[in-house]
């Protein structure tokens, strides 16, 4: 059988390397591969090879004794922007990868909830709203929760008002200096009803260049979705204007400290947390308190380097007044990465 090339036959059963190429090396070289290949014991060298990656986690999968006693929950069954329990932890990445993923009506935020943990259904959310935070406590009055705080951001604007008035021409942080009790019993009210209402739920935030986001966002999910961190994570995809995404790993209770260090030391120990990370309770982001809000609360309530000087889960220190984290200063600024 013959072709042509460039008008010069050549014989194509010979394929494109003769025998006397020196692609292969030169004598020397030749003679020494096939006497490795002679030499080589195919069966010794499978029983030695050391398993690639893919092959150890195929082998864990399939060696996993399944306990189908316990039951799978999943709030966000049947959601596009969300995994589902039919669906294995690759295959949901792939569907939704954050880095690639537009925001659109129907993705906002890319979910995924602790399959262990029994929680409130957001099949009953109204047509056309979307999920902001992880799924309450079924106790959970946040309707309730929202009026009485609100309530109390009035009476510390009001409280504002009135110190401006009988100090006028004075500096803003003075202002702010005198109103400082008031403020500081504000919040803590505020928190005390937030957990009287069972409104307890808070996040750890982490923060990835899109260019890491997807890698960082595996490694959260799985451990999410075998029971390793908190209740549920949600990652930011690709809204066209920001270049960092936003990752949350939610806790059940902002008051439950044994909890909220167990999950950080578990993101420490998965290479999750490098610099400082920030927790906010899901009670300040209902009142959009974020970072410029204008009553002066700081909007996070723990900082993970303080965190993580505890014991993994043990006693993390008491909290003064019940609710805030014994630290002796703050670590770098708060306000330069809180976003929501």
């Amino acid at each position: 059988m013959e072709g042509r090339q460039g008008g010069n036959r050549m014989n194509v059963d010979a394929g494109y390397l003769s025998d006397e190429s020196d692609f292969y090396g030169d004598e020397t070289t030749k003679q020494e591969l096939e006497a490795r290949v002679l030499s080589l014991d195919v069966r010794q060298w499978w029983e030695r090879r050391t398993p690639t990656l893919m092959e150890l986690a195929e082998a864990n999968v399939k060696n996993q004794k399944v306990n189908k006693s316990v039951k799978l929950y999943n709030p966000y069954e049947g959601k596009v922007d969300s995994r589902q329990l039919s669906e294995s932890i690759e295959e949901f990445v792939r569907r939704l990868p954050p880095a690639t993923t537009f925001v659109t009506f129907d993705v906002q935020w890319i979910w995924i909830a602790n399959p262990y943990r029994k929680a409130m259904k957001e099949a009953d959310r109204d047509a056309g709203s979307h999920m902001k935070e992880a799924p309450p406590d079924e106790r959970a009055d946040k309707e309730g929760f929202e009026v009485i705080a609100k309530g109390l951001l009035a009476e510390l604007t009001s409280k504002r008002l009135e110190l401006e008035k009988k100090n006028p021409g004075k500096a803003k942080g003075t202002i702010t200096k005198l109103l400082k009790a008031d403020q500081d019993r504000i919040v803590k009210e505020i928190l005390a009803t937030a957990k009287t209402l069972h409104v307890t739920c808070g996040k750890w935030m982490l923060f990835r260049d899109s260019e890491y986001v997807n890698d960082t966002w595996a490694v959260v999910a799985r451990a999410t979705a075998n029971d390793e961190l908190g209740i549920g994570a949600k990652v930011a995809p690709d809204d066209g204007q920001n270049k960092m995404r936003l990752i949350c790993v939610y806790t059940k209770d902002f008051t439950d400290m044994e909890d909220v260090s167990r999950v950080v030391h578990k993101m420490r120990e998965l290479g999750l947390v490098e610099n400082q990370i920030w927790y906010k309770c899901d009670a300040f982001t209902h009142l959009n308190l974020d970072s410029k809000n204008p009553y002066g609360i700081k909007a996070s309530l723990y900082g993970s380097k303080d965190v993580l000087d505890s014991k993994p889960g043990k006693n993390a220190e008491k909290k003064p007044d019940g609710f805030f984290y014994n630290k002796k200063k703050d670590h770098g600024d708060w306000r330069s990465v809180e976003l929501e």
